[in-house]
């Protein structure tokens, strides 16, 4: 049996093949032309293979998909169970190289459990993608507007202020477009539907922070529980501990910034209007924690909140833990 470990980045991704104890490791660009190159490289060695690569989102997609309709069987890795994994190795080595050579191992790590068959990626159809593709386009636009504004406060030529304004103007309309877009891809997705109705009906969570949470998320079938989704967005807290001295609480922010980013104005609206996360936010300032403390403990309890309806396919009920 081949192990494949692919590391994935923007432009190329580094292979490792893992056979025998020995490996063989080849550097291919981001592209169908990599993609070929890559199959017609694992195809040469004449042995069964199973593929395995992070969740790094537009990245490493592509590749997934092509290899699929090529028959193969993908794993799309969980990057917290990955990382893990590398640290119960105690690995030292932090290269693209080294990390594809670890993926090749956690591969084989699977296979000697037993697990690649349930592990196996499929792939989630047009109507998600096109959902993460327009919700990181809206990410974008976004920012770009914030820039132009902050431009705009402080221009003084006339010429430049119609310019930015002009900008601006153009960039809300599209804005528009998408999300209008974006609803007729949920309308038109049962699946899809049935999750953004399960998210939303969280008080604080509105149509698009469940387009983000379901983007950024990916597959919730990754998680196997709600620590690992709040590791991986990083809003899970981080001690620091060493003998006999003061213990330090704070953000992990190891993880996807975009997800926590998705969950900050939601928090806001939740402290106000969820029953949950009202007492929660209360119950920390009467403690003493500050205002953002507070707060990142609400986006915490939003995103357990959110994975428990995707995964029990149940409707929020504020009287459940009651």
């Amino acid at each position: 049996m081949l192990y494949v470990g692919i590391d994935i980045s923007k432009l190329i991704f580094d292979v490792a093949i893992l056979y025998n104890g020995s490996y063989q490791n080849m550097q291919f660009t981001n592209n169908s032309e990599g993609f070929k190159a890559l199959f017609k490289w694992v195809k040469s060695f004449r042995k069964e293979a199973v593929f395995c690569m992070e969740a790094t989102g537009i990245y490493g997609l592509a590749l997934a998909k092509y290899l699929v309709q090529k028959g193969a069987r993908v794993i799309v890795a969980n990057p917290i169970k990955t990382n893990a994994f590398a640290k119960m190795e105690m690995s030292r080595n932090k290269t693209d190289k080294a990390d594809a050579q670890s993926i090749a191992r956690y591969c084989k790590h699977l296979d000697d459990k037993g697990e690649i068959t349930k592990n196996l990626f499929k792939p989630k159809g047009e109507a998600f993608e096109r959902l993460q593709s327009l919700i990181t386009r809206l990410e974008q636009l976004d920012k770009i507007t914030t820039q132009e504004n902050n431009r705009l406060g402080v221009s003084l030529d006339k010429e430049a202020v119609r310019s930015i304004k002009s900008i601006i103007s153009h960039i809300n309309k599209q804005i528009i477009k998408i999300k209008k877009t974006l609803k007729e891809i949920v309308k038109q997705d049962d699946t899809l539907k049935q999750q953004v109705d399960l998210l939303t009906s969280i008080p604080g969570i509105g149509e698009k922070t469940a387009w983000s949470i379901l983007a950024y998320l990916g597959d919730i079938s990754l998680f196997s529980n709600a620590k690992q989704v709040t590791s991986y967005a990083g809003i899970n807290p981080r001690i620091e501990q060493s003998g006999t001295s003061i213990n330090k609480s704070s953000l992990s922010k190891i993880g996807n910034k975009r997800l926590r980013k998705a969950l900050y104005m939601p928090a806001l609206t939740a402290t106000k209007h969820n029953p949950l996360t009202k007492d929660l936010y209360e119950r920390l300032q009467q403690k003493g924690k500050p205002n953002k403390v507070a707060l990142c403990a609400v986006m915490w309890k939003l995103l357990v909140l959110a994975y428990g309806v995707l995964k029990s396919g149940k409707a929020f009920d504020p009287c459940y833990q009651r």
